[in-house]
C-alpha cells in the first residue's frame, strides 16, 4: 500500500488553467490525447474542486511506481479509505484493464482515466478525444485587440500544442525535439523524420524502410509496426482515398509543428493543409481525399481545397471544371481555404466559398 499512500497523501501541482472546449461531466470518463495534448491539466482543473482528502491522484507512467503491484492494491486502498470521492488515474495501457475490472462497480462520485492509446475503450466509460489546440482556443493565450493577421502568424510558428503556446517561435523546434526524445525510441523518431517530407502527400511505408535500411539495422516489420503505433499514439494521422480501389493514405501530423521540427526544407503548402487538417479534426467526422480534393468530409458532404495565395479569378475556373465531379459526390458546398483571399460563387446549386483561414476556422 506504501505507493498509494505516498501518492495520496502528494498535493497536486496547481498551475493555471485556460478553458478549452472540452468538459469531464460523466460520472466515468475516458481521456484519450496524444502526449502533450492537455489530458493531465483537464484533470487537475476537475479535482481542484474537491477537498484535498477526497481524490487519489495516480500517473502510471512515473518512474518511482511499480505500475502492476499499485493496481493490484488499488481496490483494497479505496475501500479502507472512504472518503476518497474520485479517482484519477494517468496514462493508462491496454494491458493495465486486467487490474481495474473492479472499476465498473464502483461507488466513487468520479473515476478518471487517461490514456496515448487511441483504440482504447472501456464499457461504461464516456470518452473524450482530447487534440491539440484548434485555432479559437489557441488564440485565447494573447491579448484579445491584437491583428488576426499576426494571430495567425503566431500559430503557424508556435504549433498547436499547449506548451508551444507559451514559449518564443526560436523555442518551438527545441522543446518538440526535446519531446520526442522523452517519448520515442530513436527508431520511431528515425520514422517520424522520415515522415516529415511525405506530410500532405501519400505516405509509402515500403519506401521509409528502403530509405533507413540504407543508415540502420531494421526490418520491414518494424518500420510498419512503428509507423502503426505513432498513428495509434496520435502523433500522425493518415487519410484515405475517397476511391475504395485505392490503399493509398495522405499523412498529417497532428501537431503541425512536427513537420517543420523534423525537416529542414520549408514547404509552406504542406504545413498549411496540416493546420487545416488538425482543424477538421473537431468534427470527429470521416475525411477523406480525392485526386481534385484536399478534404472531403463525407457526412456533411464539405469538399476543401487548401489554395493559400491564388487570385479569386483563378479558383473559380478550376471550380467550374471541379464542377462535375463536385455534383457526382453529392457536395454541397466547396470550401478554398485561403491566407487572405475572400470571394464567393454558386453555380447549378453548389457554393464555393473562398475564404481566408481565421475566418474560417473561427466560424467551424
Amino acid at each position: 500500500m506504501n505507493q498509494l499512500e505516498l501518492y495520496y497523501n502528494q498535493p497536486l501541482k496547481s498551475s493555471k488553467f485556460i478553458p478549452r472546449k472540452y468538459e469531464i461531466i460523466s460520472p466515468k470518463t475516458l481521456i484519450i490525447g496524444a502526449i502533450s495534448s492537455g489530458k493531465t491539466a483537464l484533470v487537475y482543473e476537475f479535482l481542484s474542486h474537491y477537498k484535498s482528502e477526497e481524490g487519489l491522484y495516480v500517473n502510471l507512467d512515473d518512474l518511482r511506481i511499480d505500475r502492476a503491484l499499485l493496481l493490484a492494491n488499488l481496490k483494497e486502498f479505496l475501500e479502507k479509505n472512504t472518503q476518497i470521492k474520485v479517482l484519477a488515474v494517468e496514462n493508462l495501457q491496454a494491458t493495465d484493464l486486467a487490474n481495474l475490472d473492479f472499476l465498473k462497480g464502483a461507488t466513487l462520485e468520479n473515476i478518471i482515466l487517461t490514456s496515448k492509446e487511441f483504440s482504447l475503450t472501456i464499457d461504461g466509460f464516456a470518452r473524450i478525444n482530447l487534440n491539440y489546440l484548434d485555432y479559437e482556443e489557441f488564440i485565447l493565450f494573447f491579448k484579445k485587440n491584437l491583428d488576426q493577421d499576426l494571430l495567425f502568424s503566431y500559430f503557424l510558428a508556435h504549433g498547436n500544442e499547449i506548451a508551444s503556446a507559451f514559449l518564443d517561435s526560436s523555442e518551438v523546434t527545441a522543446h518538440l525535439q526535446q519531446l520526442l526524445r522523452a517519448n520515442l525510441s530513436e527508431q520511431s523518431i528515425a520514422i517520424l523524420k522520415e515522415c516529415a517530407p511525405k506530410c500532405h502527400d501519400v505516405l509509402s511505408t515500403f519506401g521509409i524502410y528502403k530509405n533507413l535500411k540504407e543508415q540502420m539495422k531494421i526490418s520491414k516489420d518494424s518500420v510498419y509496426n512503428a509507423v502503426a503505433s505513432l498513428n495509434e499514439n496520435g502523433f500522425i494521422e493518415l487519410v484515405p482515398n475517397l476511391d475504395e480501389s485505392s490503399t493509398s493514405k495522405k499523412l498529417y501530423f497532428t501537431n503541425f509543428a512536427l513537420r517543420n521540427a523534423l525537416y529542414l526544407k520549408k514547404d509552406f503548402l504542406a504545413v498549411f493543409a496540416n493546420v487545416v487538417f488538425c482543424e477538421l479534426l473537431k468534427f470527429k467526422d470521416e475525411i477523406y481525399y480525392t485526386k481534385e480534393i484536399d478534404f472531403f468530409l463525407n457526412k456533411r458532404k464539405i469538399a476543401i481545397i487548401c489554395v493559400p495565395f491564388s487570385a479569386p479569378e483563378i479558383i473559380f475556373l478550376k471550380f467550374k471544371k471541379l464542377h462535375a465531379s463536385l455534383k457526382e459526390l453529392g457536395v454541397s458546398k466547396l470550401q478554398i481555404i485561403s491566407v487572405a483571399n475572400q470571394a464567393e460563387l454558386s453555380l447549378e446549386g453548389i457554393k464555393c466559398e473562398i475564404l481566408p483561414f481565421s475566418r474560417w476556422s473561427l466560424g467551424l
